[in-house]
């Protein structure tokens, strides 16, 4: 019968595989730390595009961006070009953008596409192009965080949906030369408390402001039809300025859910009689001549104006290869001291500063390993 006989050496192989795992989980550790995106040095946030060739913008955001991850990028202001269909799918390609300036261009026939920056996580404030006057269907509906929009007063038409659901929305800029407002245009925008519909205007179509935070709304002298549900469910709503010489009549719902006052002319007051529903009260007590614009801020005008400067300096100007730091725009929503600066690259010799400290440390490790392995093996041997 063979008798058993006991190798101390045969405790090795776990130690082997002891060593063997721990570089595995090296390893492992490794490849996670160099999947994981290096934050660019230097300011990586903001973003400058001094030009661009319509269609193309695509191209000169990844130029500008120089390498930088585009999820650092929150900042984006585009100095001069003129955007198409596609150069608004191109800003879409940075997904965590806050501020939008795009105030220095001008958009492709002065409109602004179906659908152009919809469903932003994360955008806080939008500053058109300077020449636009129609702004097309859904185009910023569902940007749950933005709160303001800058827009030249060349825009006329605001199409269906095309602020819908942008819960946070407190300033939207709509001047005297607004005459369309489309079906849904404003619906659900629970931040904006007041509003004035230009004089002009002479329909409100369905769901235009339901669900709106309105405290109150002036209702340019006009308007001579308002569509269903309109101002459904603006539960904050209590005073409606009402300016027509007759009442403008009411498709169904109008003031769903509504308990306000309305303001109008003693003259027409009979006129409102059939405004009585829904709690809605008459009061007789308006005086004067409409007059009434929306309120547009200084920093609005400033904007444009500063724009139109540039443009005419520029033409004026001898043509200039590049502008330097110095002469950048600054973003919205930041002070002059912080205009905005090309990103700076992520990479450094076409590797990131971290992947290459993981690759060094790895190499260590597996160097020590590898030799621990070979001592073993020449100790077992022995």
């Amino acid at each position: 019968m063979a008798k058993f006989r006991y190798d101390k050496n045969k405790k090795r192989p776990i130690a082997k595989r002891v060593l063997i795992f721990i570089l595995a989980v090296a390893l492992l550790l490794g490849i996670i730390v160099m999947a994981i995106p290096t934050r660019a040095e230097g300011n990586a946030e903001n973003l400058t595009v001094q030009s661009f060739e319509t269609g193309k913008l695509a191209d000169a955001i990844s130029e500008a961006a120089d390498g930088t991850d585009y999820n650092f990028i929150k900042n984006i202001a585009v100095l001069s070009g003129t955007l198409n269909a596609e150069d608004y799918s191109a800003l879409t390609a940075i997904p965590n953008l806050e501020i939008i300036e795009l105030a220095g261009t001008e958009t492709e026939g002065g409109i602004i596409p179906e659908n152009a920056l919809p469903s932003r996580n994360q955008l806080t404030v939008l500053t058109l192009p300077k020449n636009t006057a129609e702004i097309g269907k859904n185009a910023f509906s569902g940007n749950r965080k933005l709160v303001k929009v800058l827009m030249p007063a060349t825009v006329t038409k605001i199409d269906d949906y095309a602020f819908a659901a942008c819960e946070a929305l407190e300033e939207v800029p709509v001047s005297a030369a607004v005459t369309y407002i489309g079906e849904g245009a404003f619906q659900d925008c629970k931040a904006i408390t007041e509003f004035v519909i230009p004089a002009g205007i002479s329909e409100l179509y369905p769901n235009t402001f339901s669900k709106c935070g309105f405290e109150s709304i002036s209702i340019g002298p006009d308007v001579k039809k308002i569509g269903g549900s309109v101002f459904a469910d603006c539960n904050n709503l209590k005073d409606i300025y009402a300016y027509g010489e007759e009442a403008p009549a009411l498709d169904s719902d109008v003031f769903r859910n509504v308990s306000a006052a309305v303001h109008c002319y003693e003259d027409s007051a009979e006129s409102y009689e059939s405004w009585k529903q829904n709690n809605i009260t008459i009061a007789a007590d308006l005086t004067g001549e409409y007059s009434l614009k929306a309120e547009v801020s200084a920093e609005n005008d400033d904007t444009y104006e500063a724009a139109s400067a540039e443009t005419e300096k520029t033409d004026n100007d001898e043509p200039q290869t590049e502008a330097t730091e110095a002469e950048a725009v600054p973003v919205q929503g930041q002070t002059d001291t912080q205009s905005v600066q090309p990103a700076q690259s992520a990479q450094s010799g076409g590797l990131s500063v971290g992947v290459v400290i993981v690759i060094v440390i790895m190499a260590m490790v597996i160097a020590v390993l590898a030799t621990v392995l070979v001592m073993m093996k020449k100790g077992g041997k022995s």
